[in-house]
């Protein structure tokens, strides 16, 4: 039986999206070969096990985080601009949030922190600007703001209203703080 790669993508892309909206309890080979219509012998074929299965999606979400990088290298502000990168985006930040979630799984807390290593340097500058506070004080506060954005997103709420409403009542902290 000859299998493409055309199939393998296929199982990475379902892959993919099954984990950023479930996370890893979502990930089935028998539901995955439902979803693209074939055999799950191609799965053993390409992936051998779950195990490198899900390593393959650990590496597809570095070559999704790099590219996304890239793009808020691009970007002058944070709102609207960067508002808008996280919307079209959602998929790989839905990942990035079940790498959070399941921090417990050491590959996938070790892929959080390396992500956000070169992700937060990038939007630090943005966040910095949009609440008028120098670098330090924003990145500390753009770190409790991260784990709450995390905890209140899910696939179904996510959107760019979401993201102001987290953004909003920073901002209304902040002019509390300063009367």
């Amino acid at each position: 039986m000859a299998f493409s790669k055309k199939t393998m993508q296929g199982w990475l892309h379902v892959g993919y999206k099954i984990f950023s909206d479930e996370g890893p309890e979502g990930i089935q080979v028998e539901r995955l070969a439902r979803i693209l219509g074939v055999n799950k012998s191609s799965f053993y074929h390409f992936f051998v096990d779950k195990e490198i299965f899900m390593s393959e999606l650990i590496k597809l979400h570095l070559e999704h985080a790099q590219r996304y990088v890239a793009e808020i290298k691009k970007l002058d502000n944070f709102d609207p601009e960067f508002i808008d990168l996280l919307v079209a985006e959602k998929e790989i930040i839905l990942f990035h949030r079940q790498l959070n979630k399941n921090a417990d799984n050491v590959v996938f807390r070790k892929t959080f922190i390396e992500i956000n290593a070169v992700v937060d340097c990038e939007i630090l500058r943005l966040w910095a600007k949009e609440i008028q506070l120098p670098p330090d004080p924003a990145f500390k506060l753009f770190d409790l703001v991260r784990d709450t954005f995390y905890s209140r997103i899910s696939p179904k709420n996510y959107s760019a209203t979401t993201v102001r409403q987290i953004v909003d009542e920073v901002k209304l902290f902040l002019a509390q703080l300063d009367k």
